[in-house]
């Protein structure tokens, strides 16, 4: 079986790896069962810290646009932002290019975001006639409403320091230290202990809980 999504496990970090570069790393079947997968067994392994990254020059290109749309079966893209959601790691995203449409939203679900200033946000769905509700949605709980939806409905490419001034990452390093970065900082949360980290992780999803109360 050819693979989509590189793991592996060491020094008590959990790493995932996009790795279809030739499809921009979007959010294809084949990324999202292979990442999922990836997952559990970090999960089944008492995994608490992960990292996320991806290969080639974009981080991913969000949902897989020529997939073919079942009424009433959410697309892939979906399943895979709900696995990260309900993932009992804390998850650092080291982001060296760009992340469009629902990346976002996958972003969203990650407490640390480290990006390259070299690398850009976008929404572009609007401007191809789709509104993307969920997406939206996601950035408004980090960022407002407001400057969620003029996102969305613009298009326009946020660059990296922009991306950490609205709120949307929480670091800008140089090109090509994203991943370092994230692994310096995930190794050293992984010494805490358990507990304090499964009430992190804990603290950090009750913002959903708050939001659907």
């Amino acid at each position: 079986m050819e693979k989509f999504v590189n793991h592996r496990i060491e020094d008590g970090v959990g790493y995932l790896t996009l790795a279809d570069p030739a499809r921009r790393n979007a959010m294809t079947q084949d990324i999202v069962d292979q990442a999922i997968a990836a997952l559990d067994e970090f999960a089944a392994a008492g995994i608490k810290v992960g990292v996320l990254d991806a290969q080639g020059p974009v981080f991913c290109a969000g949902g897989d646009l020529k997939a073919k749309r079942i009424p009433g079966v959410p697309p892939a893209g979906v399943r895979l932002i709900q696995a990260f959601e309900d993932s009992p790691l804390i998850w650092f995203a080291a982001v060296e290019g760009p992340a469009l449409g629902a990346a976002l939203h996958l972003l969203s679900t990650c407490p640390r975001v480290i990006m390259s200033s070299s690398a850009w946000l976008s929404i572009p769905e609007f401007l191809h006639g789709r509104f993307p509700r969920p997406i939206v949605a996601a950035l408004a709980e980090i960022i407002g409403p407001r400057k969620a939806l003029r996102l969305a409905m613009t298009g326009e490419r946020v660059p990296a320091q922009q991306a950490l001034d609205l709120g949307l990452i929480e670091a800008v390093v140089d090109p090509g230290t994203a991943l370092e970065t994230a692994t310096r900082e995930a190794q050293a949360l992984a010494q805490i202990n358990v507990e304090a980290l499964e009430n992190g992780r804990r603290s950090w999803t009750s913002r959903l809980e708050t939001r659907t109360a």
